[in-house]
């Protein structure tokens, strides 16, 4: 798969066929929820995730996997990552885990055998995981429709200056 593939994929317009639930559930030390999506026509399909540590609210992973329907392995295409710290055990401030910052597929990194979402970008487009979580229904083409009925509160909060947990009701 080619870059111009990868951004295609991100760019088809998508709607949500496994809606994510209400509630956020805990699982170990992070908050989750998962959710299924596909091209409106109904030929690619989507899983999309969501992960915050209960720790630390700033550690947080908005994800979308490709599912291939050949059956091949699917592929993570983007994660919008708040920052984490250490990169492969080493500490470098200057590193993109240091700060928020986006892991996109790259046909680099397929040639190479890695993940194909190995590399990633700084970035300014979100500080919270509210904000990523907006940045990511936009940059996947999730129908604003949709964006405003299953995210909502997300959304609205995601104006909010304010750093806190993007999941406030959990189920066991």
């Amino acid at each position: 798969m080619d870059d111009r593939e990868i951004d295609e994929l991100l760019a088809l317009p998508k709607r949500i066929t496994e809606p994510p639930s209400k509630k956020w559930r805990e699982e170990d030390s992070q908050r989750r929820k998962d959710f299924r999506l596909e091209s409106f026509d109904g030929t690619y399909k989507f899983r999309a995730f969501a992960r915050q540590s209960i720790v630390y609210a700033e550690n947080f992973s908005i994800g979308l996997e490709y599912e291939p329907a050949s059956g091949d392995d699917s592929m993570i295409l983007i994660r919008c990552n708040g920052p984490h710290g250490d990169y492969n055990g080493q500490l470098q401030p200057e590193h993109p885990h240091f700060h928020p910052h986006v892991h996109k597929a790259s046909s680099r990194a397929l040639l190479r055998g890695e993940r194909a979402e190995k590399y990633a970008t700084r970035t300014t487009d979100f500080l919270t995981a509210e904000q990523a979580v907006a940045f990511f229904l936009n940059v996947v083409n999730v129908s604003s429709s949709e964006r405003e009925q299953f995210f909502r509160e997300e959304l609205e909060r995601s104006f909010d200056s304010r750093q806190g947990f993007l999941f406030d009701e959990t189920e066991n």
